[in-house]
């Protein structure tokens, strides 16, 4: 990386301007908005000092627009971007995707009236929007958008860096920006040029050993992912055993960061045991029936149903039945993680041959999709799917090829009839369809039956001349 030497034209920012108010958010805030300006103000304000009017400092004025009066907010973009990027963050933390990524937008626009469009402050609010489409909502294709805007932006600026601190605060945007682009483009050789720049920012004196061990946790995790999605899941499982062998340093044996990293290795006994580890985590931080128990749970359950032993199957069942009873309390029968539930319990009972089980709990789990998802959504195709498979194990193909007509009628609105699934299903049955007896006694409804008419013919056949 020696010929992207990183530069920085600083901009001098004020700090003299008055701190943020109670109402500095606008109207088009919410409440929640407001309640963060005001945590805000009360944690900046000194305690000494009486209350101030907000229009006597400047910071909002009220304008009169065709009789009505509209407030503009006066806050200065500096002090708006401040309070943008913790509002993102608190959004992000809170799994608010929605509101996150609306302020991490906002963030881009406030960077670049405050820094310009060439200055790495810029690319560093590209790239937390990228990262925020990428973890937050697995948008590929946006993220990999926001990185290669970032990359550009580093790439051909001219910076120039005053201080250890701002210089090791550029590599550590470079960092993200290529760990970013390898996990949206999945491409290895991102991945291995953040690595190599990170190993240049370690060499730096300000960079402290808790920031190096946090870069190269994030970079081993995306670089296992990378090798999971390759099949290659021998190199998948070393670079997630280093990852949690960093993080156990980093932040101790029984910590909740390690909570998403357990139970990616390719030996199933292995994967196992850290589903377990992370399942007895989970119970010591959160109480019965929190949804990080649940996704604990149902991870082991999940882990012991791939090992296809009938011991392992028990405990899964027990799992799953466990996950169920507790999203049913807390959350009730109508919540997409009681159905979530519901759907891995109905697979793992097809699996076992328990099939009148399997069919009632998807029968019950119809309605409840509906309300949820939609009446023509993904997964209430899926379920209708599931039901014809029971049934075709059944011997029971009349019942099978409605259910996945039904399946197929979804499919075809939901996702199009060149979709992979919608095509799968059509050939499914197409293939039912040709079993002896079943084309002539059976109909799947009127438009097919239309079909099977011969054409018209205007030509009248006749038997001897007129």
């Amino acid at each position: 990386m020696s010929d992207i030497e990183p530069s920085i034209p600083v901009v001098d920012i004020s700090n003299s301007r008055s701190r943020y108010r109670d109402d500095e958010s606008g109207e088009d805030y919410d409440s929640e908005y407001d309640s963060f300006n005001s945590e805000e103000d009360e944690r900046t304000a000194s305690p000494a000092s009486p209350a101030r009017s907000t229009n006597s400092h400047g910071m909002r004025k009220v304008k009169t627009v065709n009789g009505k009066k509209v407030n503009i907010d006066m806050t200065p973009p500096d002090e708006q971007l401040k309070l943008a990027i913790k509002r993102a963050k608190k959004f992000a933390a809170k799994k608010k995707v929605d509101k996150a990524i609306h302020e991490y937008t906002r963030c881009i626009a406030l960077s670049r009236i405050v820094y310009g469009s060439n200055h790495w402050k810029y690319a560093e609010s590209q790239v937390n929007l990228a990262e925020a489409y990428l973890e937050l909502k697995d948008y590929k294709a946006q993220a990999e958008y926001h990185s290669e805007n970032a990359k550009n932006v580093m790439l051909h600026g001219v910076h120039t860096t005053s201080t250890q601190q701002e210089k090791a605060d550029v590599y550590y945007v470079l960092t993200r920006i290529y760990r970013t682009l390898g996990q949206a483009y999945t491409a290895e050789q991102c991945l291995t040029k953040a690595s190599r720049i990170g190993e240049e920012r370690e060499q730096l004196s300000c960079v402290n050993a808790d920031e190096v061990d946090d870069t190269n946790i994030s970079l081993s995790l995306a670089m296992a992912r990378l090798h999971s999605k390759q099949k290659k899941h021998a190199l998948s499982s070393a670079e997630f055993d280093k990852a949690l062998e960093l993080m156990k340093d980093r932040y101790g044996e029984d910590a909740l960061e390690l909570i998403p990293s357990k139970g990616r290795h390719a030996n199933h006994e292995k994967a196992i045991d850290q589903f377990l580890q992370a399942h007895s985590i989970a119970g010591c931080h959160y109480k019965d029936g929190s949804m990080e128990l649940v996704d604990t749970a149902l991870s082991l359950a999940q882990a012991y149903a791939n090992t296809g032993r009938d011991e392992a199957e028990d405990s899964a069942k027990s799992y799953l039945e466990e996950c169920l009873v507790n999203c049913t309390t807390v959350y009730g029968p109508h919540h997409a993680k009681t159905l979530e539930v519901q759907d891995e319990l109905a697979r793992l009972l097809i699996r076992t041959d328990r099939h009148d089980e399997a069919m009632n709990i998807l029968k019950s789990s119809i309605n409840p999709k509906c309300e949820v998802f939609g009446d023509y959504s993904e997964s209430v195709s899926d379920t209708y799917k599931l039901m014809a498979s029971v049934h075709l194990s059944q011997g029971n193909i009349e019942k099978a090829l409605r259910a996945y007509k039904k399946c197929h009628n979804i499919e075809t609105l939901v996702l199009g009839k060149n979709h992979k699934k919608t095509k799968e299903s059509q050939t499914t049955m197409e293939l039912l369809m040709a079993s002896p007896g079943i084309s002539s006694k059976f109909v799947l409804d009127k438009s097919d039956e239309l079909q099977k008419r011969p054409k018209f013919n205007s030509v009248v056949n006749r038997s001897r001349p007129i």
